[in-house]
């Protein structure tokens, strides 16, 4: 293991599940949307999906969806699960991860309003090797008194943490004992929607600890 490895958040599902919905929320059923620069959202060779969940995969200790929501807070009530969503335990090359994804009103309901487009995104997975002294070179690392206490340790990709910066789509990472908790949000209009305005990078650390502490 290098201390140069890729960040868990640059290679879960999460953030290709989050631009997926968003895309196909605010496109006709006939559309074929394959640019997602153009929605300002990352690429989808940036986070490659490891697996759609099903009923068969291995739950691995993972809580719910609803669950994960619930312990989240009222920041996230307003928001929905789409029809077509994804949601669960999806078991892939690096084993079972549990991927949440929720939306606002508007972009579950195909809304004429794009700028209300939006959503969060989380992924739970285990990789032990995934340590703070591996990423403290690339100066990424956030010192939190909240995650600390909780035995975890956080790091926001490509540095640059502001904590009341709205949570945007590289978002931020929480980690316990090589369980990694990733959180992502975006919206078709940049970071200006307004039901996300309260998911800021410091809500984001607290919600990945409590993430954590649902963990078998």
């Amino acid at each position: 293991m290098t201390a140069r490895r890729a960040p868990r958040g640059l290679s879960i599902l999460i953030p290709v599940a989050l631009t997926g919905a968003l895309v196909s929320g605010c496109t006709g059923s006939g559309d074929d949307p394959t640019d997602d620069a153009a929605v300002g959202l990352p690429p989808a060779s940036a986070a490659p999906v490891t697996g759609a969940p099903s009923a068969t995969a291995d739950a691995g200790g993972f809580p719910t969806c609803d669950e994960v929501k619930a312990a989240l807070g009222p920041e996230v009530a307003g928001l929905v699960e789409l029809a077509d969503s994804e949601n669960g335990v999806a078991t892939g090359s690096e084993g079972p991860a549990l991927g949440c994804a929720w939306h606002t009103k508007e972009t579950a309901d195909s809304s004429i309003d794009l700028a209300e487009y939006g959503g969060i995104s989380l992924g739970i997975s285990r990789d032990p090797e995934y340590t703070e002294e591996s990423m403290e070179p690339l100066g990424w690392n956030v010192e939190d008194g909240r995650v600390a206490a909780a035995g975890a340790w956080a790091l926001k990709v490509g540095g640059g943490y502001d904590p009341d910066e709205q949570l945007d789509v590289t978002g931020v990472q929480v980690v316990r004992d090589g369980v990694v908790v990733v959180l992502t949000s975006g919206g078709v209009a940049l970071q200006d929607v307004p039901q996300l305005a309260a998911l800021t990078n410091e809500w984001a650390l607290g919600a990945g600890v409590a993430a954590l502490d649902l963990m078998d």
